[in-house]
């Protein structure tokens, strides 16, 4: 009897946290985002962005003080940034120096976590600690951990539920 017990709550949680993935990956509809990065020392301006998958980034870089460098981790993309400029150079690490002059960068947000983009070109003494977060939604681990967690609050009342029901009956 207390075996079955214990498989109650094991049970509901594989549930909620199964529940919890599938909200997760809900209808999100991909939309374009015109989003314009401001490099200044030693920051961005946003420093943190949150898209979903799917979505099309439309980024401008504009440097409000020095030459400055936009490396985005996970994308392959560097760029250098002039101050007071409208246009900036950008290029594809994995292909080697060949860059390319642009107003903006087309990126296709196709997998999901957390990427640094930081400063590729050393603007000053504190250079190192100019760094910011593209965080790609949904976070599938969080929605299924609540899941679980709700699943497993719900088994272990379950749980008690019947012990109580079963000891009154003795």
């Amino acid at each position: 009897m207390k075996n079955k017990l214990i498989i109650i709550p094991i049970l509901l949680t594989l549930f909620g946290a199964s529940i919890g993935l599938l909200v997760g990956w809900s209808n999100i509809k991909p939309i374009k985002r015109d989003i314009t990065i401001k490099a200044r020392q030693y920051s961005y301006d946003p420093e943190k962005l949150e898209v979903n998958k799917g979505d099309t980034l439309i980024i401008k870089l504009v440097s409000l003080d020095v030459f400055h460098g936009f490396y985005l981790e996970g994308f392959d993309i560097d760029a250098e940034i002039q101050a007071n400029q409208k246009s900036f150079r950008f290029r594809h690490p994995s292909e080697g120096f060949n860059w390319k002059d642009t107003t903006e960068l087309f990126l296709v947000v196709n997998k999901t976590g957390k990427y640094r983009y930081r400063c590729s070109h050393t603007c000053g003494t504190m250079h190192p600690f100019m760094q910011g977060e593209l965080i790609v939604k949904p976070n599938n681990i969080l929605n299924s951990g609540i899941g679980g967690i709700i699943g497993f609050a719900l088994g272990m009342l379950l749980m008690i539920y019947r012990k109580f029901t079963n000891q009154g009956g003795k």
